[in-house]
Order: structure tokens, then C-alpha cells, then sequence
């Protein structure tokens, strides 16, 4: 793939991503209270029923954990394009180069380092790839399909190492 193509590829990516995402913006709630136009500097929000004040704060309800991946921004979507691409030319340098360059941006984004962690084991540095794929897994909480596949990576990359019981145990863990 010629870079010429390869640089037009990633332009119509971060286009098409950029067309279609959506603002993280919060929207101003509406409140049956409020009047339209009026001003809700000038008001006092209503007090809570006397039973929310009387729970202590950790027996309250907490909003649930987010179990779903991070979600990409197009500039993160066209370095994982652009690292599956030199992955699949056999260029595991510049892929790692472009997953690394992800993680800069979106350091808590569990598909960054899982797929670190697949070049790494490719590069035969089994350590590494281990550490990179117990890193998703922190981040993946709640997502088993990348969870399994990181437990995968880490029972290659502890077999790779010599370590077999290691191994026996994260094919458990990847439900193998």
C-alpha cells in the first residue's frame, strides 16, 4: 500500500468519523419548576425530601460502572486502522508506534492496549504483552469478550515464557 493511498484512507476515516460523532456536550435539563426564560441563577434549586438527607452518603445508590469499551475519537480510529494495516504488511514496529501514539491520546481506552499486547507477543517479548494485556483488562471491566481474548494473550505469553501452571490458569481465567 503506497503511502499516497494509505494517507488518503486515513483522510476519508477521520472524515466519515467526524461526520458522525456525536457532542459530549451535556444539554440543559428541564425541570417541570422552571419557567421558561426564566433565570435559574435567581432560583433555588427545591430541597430534597427529608428521607434523601437523612441516608448517609455511602449507603446511597451509585451510578453503575461503565461496562462498555471507551469510546474511540476518529483520530484514535485511524491509528488502529493504520496500525492493522502495517500488522498486516508485517511492519510491527510502526504498528506499535501507532498504537502507542493512541494510548497518548486516549490512555484509558482498553482496545489500545490489548492490541499492543498482540504486536508485542508477535515481537516475541512475551513480558511485555502480558503486562499490556492485564493493563486492558483493569480498563475492560465488564466487557468478557476483551477480557477473554486478553486472558488468551497472557496464557500465550506465559507459555511463551516457560511458565506452563501460569498459563494452565489464565486459559481458565480466558474461559478456555
Amino acid at each position: 500500500m503506497t503511502k499516497a493511498y494509505r494517507l488518503l484512507v486515513v483522510s476519508a476515516l477521520l472524515l466519515q468519523a467526524a461526520c458522525v460523532s456525536v457532542s459530549n456536550q451535556p444539554r440543559e435539563i428541564y425541570r417541570p419548576e422552571q419557567v421558561p426564560g426564566d433565570s435559574t441563577a435567581a432560583r433555588q434549586p427545591p430541597s430534597p425530601p427529608a428521607t434523601l438527607r437523612e441516608v448517609p452518603a455511602p449507603l446511597r445508590a451509585r451510578p453503575p460502572a461503565r461496562s462498555e469499551p471507551v469510546a474511540s475519537s476518529p483520530a484514535v480510529l485511524a491509528l488502529l486502522s493504520e496500525a492493522e494495516s502495517n500488522r498486516k504488511a508485517g511492519d510491527l514496529d510502526n504498528a506499535a508506534s501507532a498504537l502507542e501514539r493512541g494510548i497518548r491520546i486516549q490512555p484509558r481506552n482498553p482496545l489500545l492496549w490489548h492490541e499492543l499486547a498482540v504486536i508485542r507477543l508477535q515481537q516475541h517479548q512475551p513480558g511485555l504483552a502480558e503486562d499490556l494485556a492485564k493493563k486492558s483488562n483493569q480498563l475492560a471491566r465488564g466487557s468478557q469478550p476483551l477480557t477473554q481474548r486478553n486472558w488468551a494473550i497472557i496464557a500465550q505469553a506465559r507459555r511463551a515464557k516457560g511458565d506452563l501452571a501460569g498459563a494452565e490458569q489464565a486459559e481458565r481465567n480466558a474461559g478456555n
